[in-house]
């Protein structure tokens, strides 16, 4: 198995006040713990969460502390694979943006789907019920 973790579990982990923090600190620890397999983000995602860390927060600190737990940096394991979103899969991302416009999905969920699809990755650990119907959807739970 193989999971895509997307931006709402990054940031609720991170934001002890979060409404869903305690899900999102559950299903980190599945996650290390190997129970959904091999986890992936990707740039675009890594790019979201810091952005959205650093507005929310308004503290650079919390928004380098999230980039350097996705990407591994000490004192953080190094679990999540991020992977580029290459030239062909921006046009798949932008074919799904366009395809699901009836969802209201935005770009980097796009890219997650084309993601998904294009490297064959099983769920996308996500609170956005907008993935259900267009991808396998774990929804982070206590």
């Amino acid at each position: 198995m193989s999971i895509f973790v997307d931006t709402g579990v990054f940031f609720a982990h991170h934001d002890v006040d979060a409404e869903r923090h305690d899900y999102a600190v559950a299903a980190f620890d599945r996650l290390l713990d190997g129970a959904y397999g091999q986890p992936y983000t990707s740039e675009y995602v890594l790019d979201e969460v810091v952005t959205l860390t650093r507005v929310r927060t308004g503290s650079f600190e919390a928004a380098d502390t999230v980039a350097s737990r996705i990407l591994g940096e000490d004192p953080f394991p190094n679990v999540f694979e991020t992977l580029h979103v290459e030239p062909d899969e921006v046009q798949a991302s932008l074919d799904a943006f366009r395809r699901y416009e009836d969802h209201d999905l935005s770009f980097t969920d796009a890219t997650v789907i084309a993601l998904c699809e294009s490297r064959g990755i099983d769920a996308v650990l996500s609170f956005d019920d907008d993935f259900d119907g267009l991808a396998d959807r774990v929804e982070p739970t206590l």
